[in-house]
């Protein structure tokens, strides 16, 4: 049953080597740092560039106040008024306006606004219209505030969040913002783990069942066993799947610092080393879990087709936590996260969504991995079983009693 090391690894460099020259793994591993370099350096170049030092209107934004609310406003930067609507809306057609508002006379009581744009698209897109309102709420406010209330006003609160656990002892989680950076890392990784596994599983499933449905399996097994070729086959698929994210990771080292830098709410964005580790294993051990049922997959199927009608059935569980991730993050120990940790299938990313929402039950998560890992194996172990029995059963469509039958013989 068991094969020879020399084996799996002469099985193994092909299986990496037949990986890694296909196109899709190729650009889907070259892909990624390509984007994150050239959001880092090319975007803004490029928006440097384009933009027009000599257009004054780049940022101006028009108003016309017919309700005399902003009467005693001093200038604003950046905000001119205009006393009649043709020069206004002369200026904005010329390009020297962002957009332009027409205050009515009754807005105090209607709270209506008219507003001139010359871009088409979604005006919700549009953060003029943000930069008026703070306009507003200044103009209503009371004159007798001072500017420290008035600001106050604008921006009411940053909240800073505390966990309290079972004893009522609380602590501190950081802010909002602070969170968001934190859960970042992970759902990023949880995200390459489903496009991976689809990209890099689905090769595998055809190169198994590609090799069964031509009878290419007849000529391998003759020179080494079933379970040599499905570990090797895995192994592999799993060694280019360890290049591909250490590509990931050194260009996502050059590139986020520099693309953090430009978005204020980005710059505290970082990832500590332990929890990098964490995902990393994550992330192995799940396209390992994933690529061992598609060999297995593979091997009972009779032909490429029926078996990637299968293999988008069992893809399901693996994509299940990130629909969940807005139950599963915001309680990381909660009854469900707990339950989806466990299960091989969603394990991974299930973890990968606990670990995003800060969860304490740090054993947990081991063991969940401890899982995933024992799982690969096993169905490792079965694929070459699969195949074995595949071969007994060659032509015949393999249901679950045949499949039974000859996993009984396939010694």
């Amino acid at each position: 049953m068991f094969g020879r090391s020399t084996d799996i690894r002469i099985i193994l460099e092909e299986e990496f080597r037949r990986q890694v020259r296909r196109t899709g793994w190729r650009v889907f591993t070259i892909g990624v740092p390509i984007v994150l370099l050239i959001a880092a350096f090319i975007v803004p170049i490029a928006l440097d560039a384009f933009s027009d030092g000599d257009d004054v209107g780049e940022d101006q934004i028009g108003y016309i106040d017919n309700s005399g609310i902003t009467d005693s406003l001093a200038s604003f930067p950046g905000l001119i008024r205009f006393d009649g609507l043709d020069a206004g809306t002369q200026s904005l057609a010329n390009g020297d306006l962002k957009a332009l508002f027409v205050i009515p006379a009754d807005y105090v009581s209607t709270g209506h606004v008219d507003w001139y744009r010359k871009s088409s698209g979604l005006a919700t897109g549009d953060s003029a219209s943000d930069a008026f309102r703070n306009v507003l709420r200044v103009a209503i406010a009371d004159e007798t505030l001072s500017p420290e209330k008035v600001a106050r006003i604008l921006e009411p609160a940053e909240y800073t969040v505390f966990t309290v656990d079972d004893e009522g002892r609380p602590e501190s989680s950081g802010s909002v913002q602070d969170q968001i950076v934190d859960a970042a890392p992970a759902f990023i990784f949880s995200m390459f783990l489903l496009i991976s596994i689809f990209v890099g599983s689905a090769a595998l499933l055809q190169s198994v069942a590609e090799e069964k449905e031509n009878r290419m399996v007849e000529m391998l097994v003759t020179s080494t066993t079933p379970f040599s070729l499905m570990v090797g086959k895995v192994l592999g698929l799993g060694a280019a799947g360890l290049l591909q994210i250490v590509i990931w990771i050194v260009a996502a080292f050059i590139a986020v610092p520099r693309i953090s830098s430009q978005f204020e709410s980005l710059s505290s964005l970082s990832i500590e080393f332990d929890l990098l580790l964490l995902l990393i294993a994550f992330y192995l051990a799940g396209y390992f879990v994933f690529a061992a049922l598609m060999a297995s997959i593979g091997a009972a199927s009779t032909s490429v087709r029926e078996g990637s009608q299968i293999s988008a059935v069992v893809m399901i569980p693996g994509v299940i936590p990130i629909y969940a991730s807005s139950l599963i993050i915001p309680n990381p120990d909660g009854v469900l996260a707990r339950v989806l940790s466990f299960i091989p299938l969603t394990a991974p990313t299930a973890s990968m969504m606990r670990l995003a929402g800060g969860t304490t039950a740090t054993f947990e998560i081991i063991l969940g991995l401890l899982v995933t890992i024992a799982s690969g194996i096993a169905l490792m172990w079965l694929s070459a079983r699969v195949f074995r029995a595949g071969l007994l059963l060659y032509g015949q469509r393999m249901t679950i009693r045949s499949v039974w039958r000859a996993l009984r013989q396939a010694d």
